[in-house]
């Protein structure tokens, strides 16, 4: 029997609101990959989290892709809600890549592991910090960047029990928008991103109303908008839909965290506190 090699991606929350596609944030429930070369190709789930039947393959598609026609035996060990906003498909592709690579002698370089996986997922902000951890940015041409978030931000989940497949979520968008939708995201995400770095409360609080994928969304998941007002409500400085949603991540402080994991659990839904995840692909 051939070793086994392993690879590790944390779930991530992309967008943050206004950073559609443009910043990602990895928090800290991850997805673990083991692949071994083998006579043929199959994977294997174990645990709880498991996917629905035939929603599974996506490990194989990115080990197929990385390593090409040799088959590997792959077993997933998954903390990651699947359907939920939160990456699974980011970091099922990027530790499935990782994981294949190293089963077959070859570096998983976190680099070359991010190509691979955008080609697949092509959503840069879950796969970027699916692949490097803690927040980043996706700058316009070249590698993400790694930025700093601020120690007093502590995010909050809020689950609800729907699911809300990626590709739905996309379909309502539109392919252009005015100039002052466009002028009003632009100061949104800048408040946005300054308020991660500094922690300001002003600055977090002026990135709400996205209106380029969130209100958009609104229609298809009334919910999500209930649930920001809900994290707001209850003292977070900022929440915003977790990818396509239906999960709202909000960012608390030592404060405020455990009235908005009561707001929520009181409205309904399941709340779990991850840390920021500093470390992404291992």
């Amino acid at each position: 029997m051939s070793e086994t090699a392993a690879a590790s991606a944390p779930a991530t929350s992309g967008n943050l609101g206004p950073g559609f596609d443009c910043l990602g944030l990895a928090i800290g429930i991850r997805c673990t990959v083991e692949a071994r070369i083998a006579d043929d190709w199959s994977v294997r789930y174990h645990g709880e989290n498991r996917p629905a039947p035939g929603r599974g393959s996506k490990p194989l598609v990115a080990a197929h892709f990385a390593v090409g026609e040799r088959p590997l035996a792959m077993d997933v060990y998954n903390e990651i809600p699947f359907g939920k906003g939160l990456g699974s498909s980011a970091a099922a592709f990027v530790a499935g890549a990782a994981a294949a690579l190293r089963a077959v002698g070859e570096d998983a370089l976190p680099d070359r592991v991010y190509r691979i996986a955008m080609e697949l997922e092509g959503h840069p902000d879950q796969v970027a910090a699916a692949v490097y951890g803690g927040l980043t940015l996706i700058p316009a041409e070249g590698l993400p960047h790694r930025i700093p978030i601020h120690p007093s931000l502590r995010p909050v989940i809020g689950m609800p029990a729907t699911e809300l497949p990626t590709m739905k979520a996309r379909a309502v968008l539109e392919g252009t928008f005015p100039r002052d939708v466009v002028v009003r995201s632009l100061s949104r995400v800048t408040a946005l991103t300054t308020g991660l770095i500094t922690g300001d409360p002003e600055m977090l609080a002026a990135a709400h109303g996205d209106e380029i994928h969130e209100e958009p969304r609104a229609k298809i998941s009334p919910e999500v908008s209930e649930l920001i007002d809900v994290a707001k409500s209850a003292g977070a400085l900022h929440a915003a839909r977790s990818g396509a949603g239906p999960s709202v991540l909000a960012l608390t402080t030592v404060d405020s965290t455990e009235r908005v994991v009561r707001a929520f659990k009181e409205y309904g839904v399941e709340a779990i506190t991850p840390r920021v995840e500093p470390t992404g692909l291992i």
